[in-house]
């Protein structure tokens, strides 16, 4: 018998309710088709965050702070 287990993690942003062009960063996890989502209490500006790559844009120290924090805290997808 063959049983498939699964987990999953995405970054995904909201539009803050405080500052217009600030995006709230967010976390969905995934497992065995159930979600929760968190708010990482992080924003990020507008031009900052590439939807595609789920990630800060750009190579400034901020940036690379925040996907660092991304990578340490929540690893890449993967299926279990």
């Amino acid at each position: 018998m063959q049983t498939n287990k699964t987990f999953s993690i995405i970054f995904f942003t909201r539009k803050s309710r405080s500052v217009a062009n600030k995006l709230s960063i967010y976390v969905r996890i995934t497992v065995n088709g159930k979600r929760s989502e968190i708010s990482l209490k992080r924003t990020i500006l507008l031009n900052e965050w590439d939807s595609s790559k789920n990630r800060g844009r750009g190579n400034s120290y901020k940036i690379r702070i925040l996907n660092t924090y991304l990578d340490v805290s929540f690893p890449k997808n993967r299926t279990v």
